[in-house]
């Protein structure tokens, strides 16, 4: 069991009033010692510790620090998406008032720690028989009752101090929760950027390959009409032609859904459609693989990481708050009280009452204990929350350093192999000028070549997304901070229209 308090038995006859006093300050003094509350945050080594190393990882760039490498992702245009997120952005509005909920909350548990006050005035129209013996005052029909109290309840045990605290715990992790979701935001808003970076210059590569692939067809064609070429070749030229038409409108259409999703992340019903669009290569360079450190260390300052962590400690306080509430309370209180047939003269005589109260309940059917046991549960479960937030982490980590290793290995195999098919083009589109070979092999080197191009466009795509993974992995925003988004958040109106204009 986490505690060792025991519902207090109901014993059979009376004793002693003088027996009683004297054993009710035993009692307390035993229940005192006897509700101790037992931390679940004595458990977090043995559940939610990183493993004791990370892979590393290296680039062929310059390593950087993370945080520099990170926000140095991307290009202006992705800053300038970034800032508008940080205004228009309606999850992130939402997160922001979760976060004045919870700080709201933590005020209210606050005051229960202060004195209270309540004052009260009544007028009441009194209507009584004629007959009969009545109180004269009574007759008068109208009286004036006002009263004053002040109330304020000892917090001997710390019950009332541990709901606030995890109160403000609760409201700290609303707080890491809305920098993790700002990251998430960002990460995917960046995502999608690179995304439509990439199918733009997949469209124009393909549209570059469509006009070699329409000179193809010329060549065939005249080789034909000279004679020295089948049919079946200009065909063949005119099957691949469509098939590139094919993809380029397969690329439009993956580009518009993406202009789409830039929009909806931006709180916007409008396609949007960036001018400015630099190509893989630029952002490549500029996308440095991340210095990692000690990624143990790292991860600490992962925003959903510190939220899970602060939810635990606000369970443990919620479960000794509990515990506590198997203690007797001691509440003193104050009353001032007036009674007067006109309301200007209620305040003329007052009677005043000072007093204490100290309170047991000596049974609660269980209720007491099933609060505990609810209490810890809940802690239990923020504790494996917490450990789980932390394997997934470190997963993210490995799996973004597993890809980002594959990724940069395919593109430089993509980049050789290319190289080879572009000289074995050459080679047979001379040979079949000569008439030394048939179409067939040219056409095979030229599908080669133009697989390769579109492959190393995907690849460059996917390394790239491999380090905005690592960043998100660790914590940072790509191509801004999370500073920076904040202070957008707080400087952006409350309300924005659909269209995401302020």
């Amino acid at each position: 069991m986490h505690y060792s308090c025991e519902e207090p038995r109901r014993t059979r006859g009376r004793r002693p009033r003088s027996f009683a006093a004297a054993l009710l300050p035993v009692v307390a003094g035993l229940a005192a010692l006897g509700c101790t509350h037992t931390s679940v945050l004595e458990r977090i080594p043995e559940v939610a510790e990183p493993p004791a190393g990370f892979d590393r990882g290296t680039d062929v760039a310059p390593d950087v620090a993370a945080p520099g490498a990170c926000s140095a992702m991307g290009d202006q245009t992705l800053r300038s998406l970034q800032d508008r997120l940080a205004g228009q952005s309606f999850d992130l509005q939402a997160a922001w008032r979760r976060v004045e909920a919870a700080d709201a909350r933590a005020r209210e548990s606050g005051a229960y720690l202060m004195p209270r006050l309540d004052a009260s005035l009544t007028g009441n129209d009194l209507t009584f028989p004629g007959s009969g013996i009545v109180n004269q005052f009574l007759l008068a029909g109208a009286a004036w009752d006002s009263s004053l109290a002040a109330s304020f309840e000892i917090d001997l045990w710390g019950r009332l101090r541990n709901r606030e605290l995890a109160a403000l715990l609760d409201a700290e992790a609303s707080v890491h929760d809305l920098r993790s979701l700002a990251i998430s935001l960002s990460s995917g808003l960046a995502e999608v950027w690179f995304g439509v970076v990439a199918e733009r210059e997949l469209i124009a590569l393909l549209e570059s390959q469509q006009r070699t692939s329409e000179r193809f067809l010329e060549l065939t064609q005249l080789r034909f009409g000279q004679g020295l070429g089948p049919a079946q070749d200009i065909g063949r030229q005119r099957e691949q032609l469509l098939s590139l038409r094919g993809q380029i409108e397969l690329a439009r259409g993956r580009l518009e859904s993406l202009e789409f999703q830039l929009a909806t992340l931006l709180g916007s019903a409008e396609r949007q459609t960036p001018d400015d669009a630099p190509g893989l290569g630029s952002l490549l360079r500029t996308a440095q693989q991340p210095e990692l450190g000690v990624p143990a260390a790292l991860l600490e300052r992962r925003p959903d990481l510190q939220a899970a962590r602060w939810r635990v400690e606000a369970a443990d306080r919620r479960a000794a708050a509990a515990v506590k509430e198997w203690l007797p309370s001691l509440s003193l209180s104050a009353l001032v009280t007036g009674r007067a047939l006109d309301v200007a003269q209620v305040l003329d005589d007052l009677v005043r009452q000072i007093g204490g109260t100290a309170s047991q309940t000596l049974y609660g059917a269980g209720g007491r204990r099933a609060r505990i046991d609810q209490a810890y549960a809940a802690a239990e479960e923020s504790l494996y929350a917490y450990a789980q937030s932390l394997v997934n982490a470190v997963g993210e980590v490995q799996t973004a350093l597993a890809v980002g290793r594959s990724s940069r290995e395919l593109v430089a195999n993509l980049e050789e192999r290319l190289g080879e098919a572009r000289r074995v083009l050459l080679l047979t589109s001379e040979s079949y000028r000569e008439g030394a070979t048939d179409y067939l092999n040219v056409l095979t080197a030229l599908l080669s070549q133009q697989g390769l191009e579109q492959a190393l466009v995907d690849a460059r795509r996917q390394q790239l997304a491999s380090r905005l993974q690592l960043c998100r992995a660790l914590g940072f925003a790509p191509g801004t901070s999370v500073e920076r988004l904040a202070a957008g958040l707080a400087a952006a109106p409350e309300t924005t229209t659909a269209g995401g204009a302020s």
